[in-house]
């Protein structure tokens, strides 16, 4: 009994410490969840941020695009329908259209890379936003892999700490009991030595008296042997 009480001594202060380590485990993940959560919250305004930020930068350059655009064509149009350049076309006093179309040809030059800029910058301000777009499914996708596993582990934690602690209560119970049949074990026992006590002193009694009570005996036999003789010599 005493071997079986310490082995359940040793099971309960087992339990009782996996059971406050499973439990912190679940608090921790919990409070892991938790982080997650707002952080997710944080990166998804974010993400909502940048797209608005990023759809009203191409809206804007879509409008001053088509805008140069028109502009360019108009001018171009223009420089198009300029008079040919002939030998006669100029003289002393009339400089002629040939040259002075060529000139505006020139200047609008520089409108054409102004278009290539705003075409650059409004392609760069899209794919800005399709690398939101990823990044934003990839990360809502992790989070949803993460608390997907995380619950089924505090699933399984919550589980795990029922069990334990279905097994320190059972083992509490063994505890009792077997605590309580060593003391009735121990109760029987002293019961039983001092039995064996009280008959131990009997049992010296008996011999100590034995001697004299046999002498008692014999000395009783004795007495009526002599007074059986003396009746048989009367008759």
């Amino acid at each position: 009994l005493q071997t079986k009480i310490a082995d359940l001594e040793k099971t309960i202060s087992y339990l009782a410490k996996e059971i406050e380590v499973t439990t912190k485990g679940v608090a921790d993940m919990q409070e892991q969840m938790k982080r997650a959560s707002e952080s997710r919250e944080g990166e998804n305004a974010d993400f909502q941020q940048t797209v608005t930020d990023q759809r009203l930068t191409q809206m804007i350059l879509s409008k001053a695009l088509k805008r140069m655009q028109q502009a360019y064509a108009m001018l171009l149009e223009r420089a198009e329908r300029g008079g040919p350049h002939i030998q006669t076309s100029g003289n002393s006093t009339d400089a002629g259209n040939a040259p002075e179309s060529f000139s505006k040809y020139e200047k609008n030059a520089g409108g054409s890379r102004v278009l290539r800029m705003l075409e650059t910058i409004l392609a760069d301000s899209r794919k800005m936003e399709d690398e939101a777009i990823t990044a934003e499914h990839d990360a809502q996708e992790a989070y949803e892999d993460f608390m997907k596993d995380s619950n089924e582990a505090i699933a399984q934690y919550t589980e795990k700490v029922v069990n334990m602690k279905g097994s320190k209560a059972k083992a509490e119970e063994d505890l009792v009991v077997a605590k309580e049949d060593l003391k009735a074990t121990v109760s029987k026992l002293e019961e039983l030595h001092d039995t064996s006590g009280a008959l131990h002193k009997s049992c010296d009694y008996i011999m100590d008296t034995f001697d004299k009570r046999q002498e008692a005996r014999a000395a009783e036999v004795d007495a009526l042997n002599q007074a059986k003789a003396i009746l048989s010599g009367a008759h």
